[in-house]
């Protein structure tokens, strides 16, 4: 991700234990930090145990305002079998995001599901974030994504919703995972 507010890339570990910053006009090595996340949501021990058997993703976004947010994203992978136990249809649910704001003090990332009226979209390309008043019909607070499926998860209320497109409102699986970037908001 590349920040326009310090003028670098960023980048984390296959983990998510590791940031790293890039500044290509200075220097070509890159400077690691270990990722200190804070104020963690408190889940019962079953919800924990749940994650640990996701897959889970870990994308960095930058605000409008310069705000830095780090995001788990928990996906969980479902199987059907046919009658001779053979692997029919695999997809996968999105469990869980997991938001992060750095503290411009600390550069800690503490845990919130407030992010006011912004919008993140998550997909295979680089994360990006909009402010839902500049845009008609955006939900604020919320977290659209495109992954083995398309839809909108509600931070606050924890509620994923995702969109429906065939004649069954099964969803259907996306075969262009990328979201495009505005390049003008919509008046």
């Amino acid at each position: 991700m590349y920040s326009k507010r310090d003028k670098v890339f960023y980048f984390t570990s296959f983990k998510g234990n590791y940031m790293a910053s890039l500044d290509l006009t200075n220097n070509f090595e890159p400077e690691y930090q270990h990722l200190r996340l804070r104020n963690l949501p408190k889940i019962p021990e079953v919800g924990w145990e749940m994650l640990d058997k996701c897959f889970m993703t870990h994308h960095l976004v930058e605000s409008p305002s310069g705000e830095l947010f780090f995001i788990k994203w928990y996906t969980q992978c479902i199987h059907k079998e046919d009658k001779d136990g053979d692997l029919e249809f695999i997809h996968s649910n999105t469990k869980r995001f997991m938001i992060f704001r750095q503290d411009g003090m600390s550069k800690d990332f503490c845990y919130t599901e407030d992010i006011g009226d912004l919008c993140i979209f998550l997909s295979k390309s680089e994360a990006f974030c909009l402010s839902a008043s500049m845009y008609p019909r955006l939900k604020p607070n919320s977290i659209y994504y495109i992954g083995p499926r398309l839809g909108s998860y509600n931070l606050a209320s924890g509620t994923d919703r995702p969109f429906t497109f065939d004649r069954l409102g099964d969803p259907s699986l996306v075969r262009t995972p990328f979201w495009l970037h505005p390049t003008d908001p919509i008046a």
